[in-house]
């Protein structure tokens, strides 16, 4: 199932570290685009779209990645 996904990923380390990334998304149920910008991306992402400030300070990043997926498809 994840072999398919990650194709487009690139070879080597980087697709083994991408599939990892995946398979904790699936797993956690977020969107891996989102995911994958990190913390500070997805923070600039989010203000620029939508205008909204997220507070990331003290956070992991699968918080932020909720907080944005929840702005982001409601």
């Amino acid at each position: 199932m994840i072999r398919e996904k990650v194709r487009f990923l690139g070879c080597g380390f980087n697709k083994a570290k991408y599939a990892g990334q995946m398979k904790y998304c699936i797993e956690h149920g977020l969107d891996f685009g989102i995911y994958k910008l990190g913390p500070r991306r997805i923070k600039k992402m989010v203000q620029r779209k939508f205008g909204i400030e997220l507070e990331i300070e003290g956070k992991d990043l699968l918080a932020i990645a909720r907080e944005a997926q929840e702005i982001v498809y409601n």
